[in-house]
């Protein structure tokens, strides 16, 4: 029986270390072992609702930016509440409750309320313009190119019954090909994205923002 020298040995050995390697990766995306399911569920309540909490207590003069003359909230703020955002499932309404230490007056509190939503309306309609954008780029594409199409049938018909040259026509193909090709690309593959960016975005859009005092000031 042949043995193996040690360069074969060291083979097989970074051979079962990759299968191991690969089956790791595999069960982290078994739906009894993905985080993402883990993670939506440690923040979906009863209600349906997922909560995002923000600690604001180690703010001392409210979550404002110190450009914006108190109308803006920080950016760092938001980018927490994106990046919680982002693994969870984009059909859930959102609630966003700030943890003000019970420091904040109900005045400030609705100035903090309203910054948030207007933040996030802002960014859906840019998101949504975008998309709608998209989609008259990709009809006008399609339009365009089922134009030329046209064209090419009746004028390859015509070249071809008169036996003239047929280089220009070939042209009107190949553009006409083009044209659906973007307008495809602008539908499936573009639109894809910028509709879930516009999806997520009104997720935001639309959640709900609550303060932990606040049901400290309803009991009383």
């Amino acid at each position: 029986m042949k043995t193996k020298n040690a360069k074969e040995l060291e083979k097989d050995r970074i051979r079962e270390s990759r299968k191991f390697f690969i089956r790791k990766m595999n069960d982290l995306f078994r739906s009894e072992y993905r985080y993402s399911h883990r993670f939506n569920k440690d923040h979906i309540q009863e209600d349906g609702k997922a909560n995002i909490h923000v600690d604001l207590t180690k703010v001392e003069e409210g979550p404002f930016s110190i450009y914006s003359y108190g109308r803006r909230i920080d950016p760092e703020i938001y980018n927490y509440i994106d990046q919680e955002a982002f693994f969870l499932r984009a059909d859930v309404p959102l609630i966003v409750t700030f943890d003000d230490g019970g420091r904040y007056s109900p005045e400030l509190k609705q100035k903090i309320r309203d910054a948030v939503i207007r933040h996030y309306a802002l960014e859906y309609e840019d998101k949504r313009m975008d998309y709608d954008r998209n989609n008259k780029i990709g009809l006008f594409a399609l339009i365009l190119g089922v134009t030329v199409l046209i064209i090419y049938i009746v004028l390859a018909i015509i070249f071809n019954n008169r036996n003239l040259n047929t280089v220009f026509i070939e042209f009107l193909l190949i553009m006409s090909w083009m044209l659906i090709w973007s307008s495809l690309d602008h539908f499936i593959f573009i639109g894809g994205d910028l509709r879930k960016d516009s999806f997520n975005a009104g997720q935001l859009a639309l959640m709900e923002v609550r303060f932990t005092s606040d049901s400290k000031e309803n009991n009383n």
